[in-house]
C-alpha cells in the first residue's frame, strides 16, 4: 500500500448487489473518519456490480481504493477472506454491499477500540427494505426477536448466553475488529449461511474482548427477499445448528447454566422454525401440486369450455350450412325456373325466326311476282304505247287520205261547209 498504513482496512464484498451497491460505497465515502483504505470484491457478479464499481472508483480518485473483479464466483467466505489478507489496517471494518453505515460510525467504533483497547466492536442495526425504507414495521417477527436478544442481553449482562440465544451480532456488515483477530484465529470458515455467526463464536471463545453498542444504531442492514439466509431457511437452520454442535465442546469450561439456557432458548426456537418451516415447506408442496391440479383442472375446464365453444361453432356452422343448402335449392330452382322461361323465351324464338323466315320467303316470292307484275306490266305498256302509236300512224293516215275526207264531206257536208267559211274569213281578214 501507499506510504503510512491506514488506521481501518474496509472490506466490500459485492455479488448482484447492483440496485444497493452505490448506496453503501457512498456510506464509506461519507465518514466522518478518513484515515482507511477501501478493499471492494466483486464476486463475478451477473449484473451491472463491476461497472459500477469501477465507475464509482473512477469517480472518487483521492481516496484509497483497491477494486478486484472474480471471473468464477467463490462465496462470501472466500470472498471475505481474500480481503482479509490483502487488508494492511490496524482494524477491519466489512461492509456488504447491500447494506450501508451511519457516517459517524467508524470514527466512534475507532475511537472506542482506542480507548477500551476493544478487540470485536458491534453495534446496533436498524431495519432497511428494498427501496431504503423502514421496515420494522412490516418484519414485526424479525424485529421482536432482535429486541429480544438486545433485552436479554440488557438484562443478563451475560454475552455468551445472548450469542448462544441467536445471532445478536446480525450480519459481517457490523463488524468492527482488530486485524490481530484475524491474524490470530484467521479467516471465515466455508459456510454458506452462518460463516458471521461461527468467526464470532470463534473470538469470543479464543477470549478476545467484545465491546457491543446496542443501544446505538450505526449500521442500515437490508432484508429482502434475496438475503442468502432466507435462501433455504431449513438448510440455514440445520447448517447453524451443527455449527453450535461443533462449538460446544470448545466452549464446554465457558458454558455456566445462564448461557445453557441462552442455548436452550435458541434450541427451542430453532425446533419451532424447523418446524414451522417443515409445515411451510409442507404446506408450498400441497399448495404446488394443488396449483399442478388446478392447473390441470382449468386446463380440463379451458378445454371443456374450448370444446363447448367449438360445438357451437360447429352447429352454427351446420346451421349456416343448412341455411347455405336452403339458399342453394332455392337458388336452383329459380336458377331451373329461369333457365326454363330461357328456353321457352327460345322456343318462341326460334318459332319467330322461322316465321319471320317463312314470312320472308313468302315476301321475297311476293317481291318477285310483284317484280314479274311490273316487267309484265311495263311490258303491257311497252306494247300498248306501241299499239296506239300504230293506231295514230294509222289514224292519221286515214284522217289525211283523200279518201277518208272525201267520204266524211259526202257524209256530212254541211259540217264542212262550216269549218271552211270560217278558215276563209280568216284568210280574209289576214
Amino acid at each position: 500500500m501507499r506510504g503510512q498504513l491506514p488506521a481501518i482496512s474496509i472490506i466490500i464484498p459485492a455479488y448482484n448487489h447492483a440496485a444497493w451497491l452505490e448506496q453503501a460505497l457512498d456510506s464509506v465515502a461519507a465518514q466522518s473518519f478518513t484515515a482507511w483504505e477501501l478493499i471492494i470484491i466483486d464476486d463475478a457478479s451477473r449484473d451491472q456490480s463491476w461497472k459500477l464499481i469501477s465507475t464509482w472508483a473512477n469517480n472518487h480518485p483521492h481516496l484509497a481504493i483497491r477494486c478486484i473483479q472474480h471471473t468464477q464466483n467463490q462465496g462470501a467466505p472466500a470472498t471475505l477472506n481474500e480481503g482479509l489478507s490483502l487488508a494492511e489496517g490496524k482494524y477491519i471494518a466489512i461492509l456488504n454491499s447491500d447494506d450501508a453505515w451511519y457516517p459517524q460510525r467508524l470514527e466512534r467504533l475507532y475511537k472506542l477500540a482506542e480507548q477500551q483497547q476493544g478487540d470485536f466492536l458491534v453495534t446496533g442495526v436498524d431495519l432497511w427494505d428494498a427501496n431504503s425504507a423502514p421496515k420494522a414495521e412490516s418484519e414485526p417477527d424479525w424485529w421482536a426477536w432482535y429486541q429480544g436478544l438486545i433485552a436479554d442481553y440488557q438484562k443478563h449482562q451475560d454475552l455468551l448466553r445472548t450469542l448462544l440465544r441467536g445471532n445478536v451480532c446480525i450480519t459481517t456488515s457490523n463488524f468492527f475488529f482488530r486485524r490481530d483477530c484475524f491474524l490470530a484465529q484467521g479467516g471465515f470458515a466455508d459456510l454458506r449461511y452462518v460463516h458471521d455467526y461461527e468467526y464470532v463464536l470463534r473470538l469470543y471463545r479464543a477470549g478476545f474482548k467484545f465491546n457491543c453498542l446496542w443501544h446505538e444504531s450505526l449500521l442500515h442492514y437490508r432484508l429482502h427477499t434475496n438475503n442468502t439466509i432466507r435462501e433455504k431457511p431449513l438448510a440455514a437452520i440445520e447448517e447453524n445448528m451443527q455449527m453450535l454442535l461443533n462449538h460446544l465442546t470448545a466452549l464446554s469450561t465457558q458454558l455456566t447454566t445462564s448461557s445453557l439456557a441462552g442455548l436452550q432458548i435458541q434450541l427451542r426456537d430453532l425446533y419451532r422454525y424447523t418446524r414451522e418451516e417443515w409445515l411451510s415447506t409442507l404446506h408450498q408442496r400441497l399448495v404446488a401440486r394443488e396449483a399442478t391440479l388446478m392447473r390441470l383442472v382449468n386446463d380440463r375446464d379451458r378445454w371443456i369450455h374450448e370444446r363447448n365453444q367449438w360445438i357451437a361453432e360447429r352447429d352454427q356452422l351446420i346451421n349456416q350450412q343448412q341455411q347455405w343448402l336452403q339458399d342453394r335449392d332455392q337458388w336452383l330452382a329459380q336458377r331451373d325456373q329461369h333457365i326454363q322461361s330461357l328456353q321457352q323465351a327460345l322456343a318462341k324464338h326460334v318459332t319467330w325466326v322461322k316465321d319471320r323466315d317463312h314470312w320472308i320467303a313468302e315476301r321475297d316470292q311476293l317481291i318477285q311476282s310483284q317484280q314479274q307484275w311490273l316487267k309484265d306490266r311495263d311490258q303491257w305498256l311497252a306494247e300498248r304505247d306501241a299499239a296506239l302509236m300504230s293506231l295514230r300512224e294509222q289514224q292519221a293516215e286515214l284522217v289525211n287520205s283523200r279518201s277518208f275526207r272525201l267520204g266524211n264531206f259526202l257524209l256530212n257536208p254541211l259540217r264542212f261547209l262550216k269549218r271552211l267559211i270560217p278558215e276563209k274569213r280568216s284568210m280574209r281578214h289576214a
